[in-house]
């Protein structure tokens, strides 16, 4: 009995000098991923070559303001495609907080029809979260995008994070 246990104590202090056995190995630090919509603006994911990008006016918006964008929006598939630049708003969804809006107007007025060919892309259109979407501008952060609808294509923007601040 006392040889098995000399070889249990030899056994053990073994493992224990070369550092073998129930050793539990050092835990990674948990790193939270960044929220893309709080990133630099990219471009939105591609839709028959469409492709959206929507960048803040600025982050940061006080109560009772409406928060302003810049919208690019290109083409870099085979098709052409009937842009009516006049009419953003109406023709967009906005996706606030993960839900969407629609411009409560169903008509349209005459507007240009501007070709989306490809390799085309239009820059800075103004776009902003108007009274008429309905959309409760709560304070604190949200997340934006645009939708808009290209000849039944859906083309969908990049997040974007914006801040209301609290009155006061």
């Amino acid at each position: 009995m006392e040889a098995f246990k000399k070889s249990l104590l030899i056994i053990s202090l073994s493992v224990f000098v070369t550092g073998q056995g129930c050793r539990t190995p050092p835990a990674k630090p948990i790193v939270p991923k960044p929220d893309p919509a709080w990133l630099e603006p990219t471009w939105g994911e591609a839709a028959e070559g469409l492709q959206c990008r929507l960048r803040p006016d600025r982050r940061i918006w006080q109560v009772g303001e409406r928060p302003g964008f810049k919208v690019d929006i290109r083409n870099q598939g085979k098709r052409i495609f009937a842009f009516l630049p006049f009419h953003q708003l109406q023709l967009c969804r906005i996706q606030f907080d993960g839900k969407r809006y629609q411009w409560p107007s169903p008509f349209m007025i005459d507007s240009p029809v501007w070709p989306l060919a490809p390799g085309a892309q239009f820059n800075d259109i103004a776009i902003t979260l108007h009274e008429r979407f309905k959309i409760n501008l709560a304070p604190g952060r949200h997340s934006v995008r645009v939708v808009f609808l290209l000849e039944g294509i859906e083309v969908v923007s990049n997040p974007v994070g914006i801040e209301i601040l609290r009155p006061g």
